[in-house]
């Protein structure tokens, strides 16, 4: 992972609650963060596209104010008797 890499704001919602989800099982080699506001998740090996909140594309952003309002995907179905 390149130390110039912002891993701390989400490049989804650009909040400031990202955290380590876990790391390869191989030493070294990725560690995974989720956004514990907008639940996005991604490897410290993908691109800036995925991982750099100014290179993530526009249309993929979300408002964390937005957030709450949003339905379920997919939604739950009903249950079978």
């Amino acid at each position: 992972m390149s130390s110039a890499r912002n891993t701390t704001v989400c490049p989804r919602c650009e909040e400031p609650a990202v955290r380590v989800m876990t790391t390869s099982p191989v030493p070294g080699k990725w560690t995974m963060y989720v956004c514990d506001t907008c639940f996005y998740s991604y490897r410290s090996t993908e691109g800036p596209a995925a991982t750099d909140p100014a290179a993530f594309p526009a249309d993929w952003k979300v408002d964390p104010a937005d957030i709450p309002g949003m339905p379920a995907m997919p939604p739950v179905p009903q249950r079978r008797r």
